[in-house]
């Protein structure tokens, strides 16, 4: 079974996937799940206009020197890719470990190009972002509803601005990456598709995660 691009989540899914990161990032602070939420649902703002001759040879110069890097290093991701915030709209793809599996760098750049193109709404990030506050709420005790509110007032919610991740939690998740619509990525590389990331109560139909 393929996994049904785009195809809304339901709250059950939703607090799955939520719940989730959460248990998999413990060091994530309200602006990284803000962040995490905002890449999931419009993408990477910098990507949001097509990219032509020198900017697209650029960007991928930019992700060979990553790849390179993180080789030297001897350390990259283990995944090729996550799921992006609660929409199913984007995911996030490691781009050494992209490569490690043969998959044409060029191909990423094309997925940026044109990902822009799936951008989402701004009512349906006001409501995950809602989802993301009451949940967040009761499995991280040591936040509280005035730190929400601080956070919004700080940022001015209503521009719904693009936020960096904290330093803690870069700290923590130092791999590149870059941010492609789930639905061209699996367009493209199909053999990557997990049904049980966005829809697990559906049955367990996992290829690679």
């Amino acid at each position: 079974m393929q996994i049904e691009k785009e195809s809304p989540l339901s709250q059950k899914e939703k607090l799955f996937i939520l719940t989730k990161f959460i248990e998999d990032h413990p060091e994530a602070d309200i602006q990284d799940l803000y962040k995490w939420l905002y890449y999931g649902e419009f993408g990477v703002e910098e990507n949001n206009s097509l990219l032509s001759g020198k900017q697209d040879s650029l960007e991928l110069h930019i992700i060979l020197s990553e790849i390179k890097s993180e080789e030297k290093k001897g350390v990259w991701s283990d995944a090729i890719w996550e799921p992006m915030g609660l929409s199913a709209r984007y995911v996030k793809v490691y781009v050494t470990q992209f490569y490690k599996m043969d998959c044409p760098v060029k191909r990423l750049v094309n997925l940026l190009e044109r990902s822009s193109a799936f951008r989402g709404a701004r009512m349906t990030f006001k409501l995950d972002w809602n989802l993301v506050k009451e949940t967040v709420l009761e499995l991280k005790p040591e936040l509280a509803r005035r730190d929400f509110i601080n956070f919004e007032e700080k940022i001015n919610f209503h521009q719904l601005p693009a936020l960096p991740h904290t330093e803690a939690f870069q700290e923590k998740n130092p791999f590149r990456y870059r941010v492609v619509s789930q639905k061209l990525f699996f367009d493209y590389f199909p053999e990557f598709e997990d049904e049980s990331v966005f829809h697990p109560f559906r049955g367990n139909s996992s290829i690679i995660g």
